[in-house]
């Protein structure tokens, strides 16, 4: 339970790790895609639901209020809708792609992470919100993987010797 200097070498976060060969698509790339993909289609369809929703909180408020709800949920759904496009498209250019559509991908991940997570703790929306944010986070964590980096650098090499 608490560390030792014998600790038995069995220590799961110690084990050695067989390093990427630079053949293939590392395995948190692949995660990553499906972190992203998971994500992307939650968004498109959260997008959907928030954007046509309408008003949907009690009767007896003020009709200014009404349209104030109104007019962020459809900014929260056209954001949403239009990243969840945008990242489906980016993710699948990583493998074959080089350094900026990674940094592309984390810049739209961080600005849809801060818009639904501020929409859900005001409760402008959903706990897909949330969801979502969870996801992108997951996602880019395993974005900037070692072996993400490894296969990334090689591409760019590879574009360089190219031309």
């Amino acid at each position: 339970m608490f560390p030792t200097p014998a600790s038995g070498g069995d220590d799961p976060n110690r084990r050695p790790r067989k390093p990427y060969d630079g053949t293939g698509i590392p395995p948190s790339l692949k995660w990553a895609f499906a972190f992203f993909i998971g994500a992307g289609i939650l968004m498109v369809l959260t997008g959907l639901v928030l954007y046509t929703a309408g008003y949907t909180g009690p009767a007896d408020t003020e009709m200014e209020y009404q349209e104030v709800v109104v007019n962020n949920q459809k900014f929260i759904g056209l954001v949403n809708g239009l990243a969840g496009i945008v990242v489906a498209a980016l993710i699948s250019q990583v493998p074959r792609g080089g350094k900026n559509i990674r940094r592309l991908l984390l810049v739209i991940a961080l600005l849809v992470m801060l818009v639904d997570l501020l929409s859900f703790v005001t409760r402008a929306g959903g706990p897909s919100l949330a969801l979502i944010a969870l996801l992108l986070a997951a996602g880019c964590l395993l974005l900037f993987r070692p072996d993400v980096n490894q296969l990334v650098a090689q591409n760019h090499r590879t574009k360089q010797m190219r031309g």
